[in-house]
């Protein structure tokens, strides 16, 4: 049944355009924990039913019951409870199926299959081998039959011990709703108000990844304090910091830590592990290490993510808003050499023998189940579940430098160009554009090339390229104007309900009416006044901007003639 299985969903994947690769390994994986491993258990559900009631009315019930409670549903008809199941709880041995069904594949990281399902899997069978055996004592003819199955029962529990200890410290955090919603609450929780020391300047990393453990050589060009402090993900245990060979102390407040050094050095030695995380996953050997990320120790001075809360007026609802806080400066490059194990599918730096290396901002380094093609010059990576990518690159890239193009009408963006190698993916990445490369998350379930033409594509390019200024809110109003501008260059249709901010709503109803009035002035403006108003306000957008001064500008460019 299972093989059936595989055959009719690889002939679909096959023919939709899904190019042949490991994916379709992980298919027959996938199916096989959550098909034919169920499948299975219930047929030994049914077997100790029957062992136990017989032909009475009553073990149909049973089996339902029983099926109710631990088959592939359960995380959706008692999701109240397993929504707050951490992946390495015990109570994750409670379920067979997957976290969600609307979630089961990340891209680059793969299906939701892992060792810890697999041996999950195994310890429910032998739970129901074991109980099995026990209900087969009634019907043991001789004494040695009978004593080789208590034999075996006195032996299985160690086995069942085994294996859900293995399945709980081997399950992933990719995929568990728990996990994810704790590491927002931990960020939550940081201190933002840490006490840096930024008295140094990198001159060179030398980085090496041995399966999850992590070394790295620091190099500095300038060093004026014994207590420098660097920015690495908290969840990444750190083994020792060296300084001439010596170990020396450190501590930790989040994402920031402080080295105590018993002299200026002009290196450091980092030894830490990669570890699995909901917020970067690695599993099956695949794992998504992008630039924004503190996955190697960075001159930074904020925690890694910073947790926005704002209040809806009029209701209790709250907005949440969480966004990595890594900006990646012009003039700030260093020299990377990178030294990693088994195969790497994506690396911004150049390749040069065993090893990459060469000056950027920042490195992205993707271990994972993906592809790649070359279109005009760019280097395009893509998930391996993207259908048909070498037909919609054509339509794709041609929109981003258009879009890319388009944006830079309105504002001074980080890079001058767009990067030669692009990372396109569905779900699980962050976006976000160094001077080389383009990390492109749509967030969505609709091909590429149909994606272009949504309003998300616009808002993107404009967060990805247009840096930060001004009040957060007034920043995200900035945006959602210019992605009318740009919708409306373009001859797409701007949907005015969804074209405020979604902060507009946290904002006190005076400055609802205030923005409103913004929207309502700009709306008459031509396409050339808006363009002026829009290039005006960011140029001049600061912290102490007010919305007085917006509607005065906005009505200002009302009265003056079209650009030529």
């Amino acid at each position: 049944m299972v093989v059936f299985s595989y055959l009719i969903f690889a002939i679909v994947y096959f023919f939709v355009g899904i190019e042949p690769s490991n994916i379709y390994l992980s298919l027959f994986r996938f199916l096989v924990v959550y098909m034919f491993g169920p499948l299975v258990l219930s047929s030994m559900y049914g077997l100790a039913v029957a062992m136990l009631f017989g032909t009475k009315k009553i073990s149909f019930f049973a089996i339902l019951i029983i099926w109710i409670t631990t088959g592939p549903m359960t995380t959706e008809l008692f999701i109240h409870f397993f929504i707050k199941v951490h992946a390495n709880d015990w109570k994750s041995l409670l379920f067979i199926g997957k976290h969600a069904i609307q979630h089961i594949y990340d891209s680059y990281i793969g299906f939701e299959v892992d060792r810890g399902n697999e041996l999950k899997l195994f310890t429910w069978f032998l739970v129901f081998f074991g109980i099995i055996f026990m209900l087969s004592l009634r019907w043991v003819l001789t004494k040695s039959e009978r004593n080789a199955v208590v034999k075996v029962l006195l032996v299985l529990p160690l086995f069942v011990v085994a294996s859900a200890y293995g399945a709980v410290q081997s399950n992933t955090k990719a995929f568990t709703r728990a996990d994810q919603t704790m590491e927002i609450d931990d960020y939550r929780k940081m201190n933002e108000d840490v006490k840096t020391d930024l008295r140094y300047d990198i001159e060179s990393y030398a980085i090496s990844l041995n399966e999850k453990q992590a070394t790295v050589h620091i190099k500095f060009s300038r060093m004026e304090t014994t207590k420098p402090t660097f920015q690495l993900y908290h969840a990444y245990p750190i083994k020792w910091i060296k300084s001439n060979r010596q170990q020396v102390e450190f501590t930790r407040n989040g994402d920031i830590v402080t080295v105590y050094l018993p002299e200026r050095t002009s290196s450091l030695i980092f030894r830490y592990d990669i570890v699995d995380t909901s917020l970067i996953p690695y599993t099956n050997g695949r794992t998504v290490l992008l630039a924004d990320k503190a996955w190697y120790p960075k001159k930074r001075e904020s925690q890694m993510l910073t947790v926005y809360e704002f209040k809806i007026i009029g209701t209790n609802y709250r907005l949440t808003l969480d966004t990595f806080t890594d900006r990646f400066f012009p003039k700030e490059k260093h020299a990377f050499t990178l030294k990693v194990d088994g195969d790497v599918l994506f690396c911004n730096l150049p390749k040069r023998g065993e090893v990459y290396y060469g000056k950027a901002q920042a490195v992205t380094l993707i271990k994972g189940q993906g592809n790649q093609l070359v279109y005009k010059g760019y280097q395009i990576t893509y998930p391996a579940d993207w259908p048909d990518m070498g037909e919609r690159v054509s339509t794709v890239v041609p929109q981003l430098e258009k879009a890319f193009q388009d944006v830079r009408q309105l504002a001074q963006t980080d890079v001058s160009r767009l990067p030669k190698r692009i990372v396109f993916s569905s779900f699980g990445l962050s976006s976000f554009m160094t001077d080389d490369h383009l990390i492109y998350n749509t967030n969505d379930l609709y091909a590429i090339d149909q994606y272009i033409l949504d309003r998300n594509f616009y808002e993107e390019m404009l967060f990805l390229s247009v840096p930060p200024k001004g009040s957060l809110i007034m920043y995200h109003e900035w945006i959602s104007l210019a992605i009318r501008w740009l919708m409306q260059k373009n001859e797409l249709s701007a949907i005015e309900w969804v074209s405020k901010s979604y902060l507009f709503v946290a904002q006190p109803l005076s400055v609802q009416k205030q923005i409103e009035s913004i929207y309502k002035s700009f709306q008459p403006l031509s396409l050339e006044q808006k363009q002026q108003f829009l290039r005006t306000w960011y140029e001049k957008m600061d912290e102490t901007w007010t919305w007085e001064q917006v509607l005065q500008l906005v009505k200002e460019s009302g009265t003056i003639g079209d650009l030529h």
